[in-house]
């Protein structure tokens, strides 16, 4: 007769590949997701989005602009948008922002 192998279970406390780079960022008391493949996204009001992270563009229109991020893909939805500034790591988009979605 076979018996079943039981995984030990995960303690909050056990070191694996997935924690330790919360882990650094909280010891070196930096923003949350500043190590990981995570976008950070920063807004200022509604008519400015600066996007860390973002990896190539998706769709882009006046009224949608979607962009690939390691995380999955973030559509912005709004009159007149535009990217006024993209770099290999980085984008900005300027116009009206009347929402934001993350999507897997």
């Amino acid at each position: 007769m076979k018996t079943k192998r039981r995984k030990a279970p995960r303690t909050p406390g056990r070191l694996s590949a997935y924690n330790i780079p919360s882990r650094v960022e909280k010891a070196l008391e930096l923003p949350v997701g500043s190590l990981s493949d995570v976008a950070r996204i920063e807004l200022s009001g509604n008519r400015r989005a600066v996007i860390e992270g973002c990896r190539g563009i998706v769709e882009y229109g006046e009224e949608t602009i979607r962009l690939n991020t390691g995380g999955g893909v973030v559509r912005f939805m709004g009159r007149g948008l535009s990217m006024s500034c993209m770099t290999e790591e980085s984008a900005v988009i300027e116009g009206i922002i009347l929402s934001l979605e993350y999507l897997s």
